[in-house]
């Protein structure tokens, strides 16, 4: 006798297999929404202790703004101080200058052959004016100014015959370049 079985097997067992896989990928659906859900709650805790973090920092930056502003106040004092004191050092060895030309002027003016009559310094230019007795005397004065370390570039921008005391005289200008010597 031939048996036939009726009962539906292989349906059956393909419907237990389909129920099987159908958990098994709901069980990894819940599993992986799981750890999304756990990635978001991490990361949402972290973008709220950055952004308290944050505050807190802004707060600390403002306690130092007052302290800024001082630092910057002191920075522009402290300038301003040393802006002076370079005048001060500029004004200080412009008159060492002054002193030494007017020294050197002095030293080098034969008094017996020649008499200045006006000095005038400004600029870096000093202009000298005077009477002496002969040209040989005016030309042996611009050698011994041009051999001063205080002077170079002497010209004579003027030279006359004049009269004083019924005697004729060489009246003379001469234009100097002052330098400051390197000490």
């Amino acid at each position: 006798m031939i048996r036939i079985n009726l009962l539906p097997i292989r349906q059956l067992k393909k419907s237990a297999r389909l129920k099987t896989e159908l958990l098994g990928f709901s069980a990894a659906f819940v599993l992986v929404l799981l750890v999304l859900v756990v990635g978001w709650f991490a990361l949402a805790g972290k973008i709220t202790r950055l952004q308290d973090e944050l505050v807190a920092l802004e707060q600390k930056k403002q306690s130092y703004q007052p302290i800024l502003k001082q630092i910057d106040t002191l920075k522009k004092e402290k300038e301003m101080v040393e802006k002076k004191l370079d005048s001060i050092k500029k004004l200080q060895a412009s008159a060492q200058v002054t002193v030494r030309v007017l020294d050197e002027v002095a030293s080098r003016t034969p008094t017996s052959r020649m008499w200045l009559t006006s000095l005038q310094q400004s600029a870096g230019r000093l202009q000298l004016q005077g009477t002496a007795l002969d040209n040989e005397t005016i030309a042996q004065y611009m050698q011994q100014l041009e051999a001063s370390e205080y002077f170079e570039k002497t010209e004579l921008t003027s030279s006359a015959q004049t009269d004083v005391a019924k005697q004729k005289l060489k009246s003379f200008s001469l234009t100097i370049n002052v330098v400051v010597p390197n000490s």
